[in-house]
């Protein structure tokens, strides 16, 4: 388990603040993306959507109902 683990309570959800854009290097856009975590103040930037993806992926996994036992990451 990691440091961005939390126990859920059956009736809690989670409500994360993402953005998308496109900004321009030269003539060509690039594809940018951050995202507000709950309980955290620290906005994490990303330069693809996979890694912003498997960033998600990784978070959510953490985010167990009480019920549950702790994963193995």
């Amino acid at each position: 388990m990691n440091d961005d683990s939390r126990v859920l309570s059956p009736t809690e959800h989670e409500v994360y603040l993402l953005r998308v854009w496109y900004e321009f290097d030269g003539p060509r856009p690039v594809w940018r993306a951050s995202v507000l975590l709950p309980h955290d103040d620290r906005r994490r930037y990303f330069a693809t959507p996979e890694v912003l993806l498997h960033f998600l992926g990784k978070h959510v996994l953490t985010q167990r109902p009480v019920d549950s036992a702790p994963q193995d990451l």
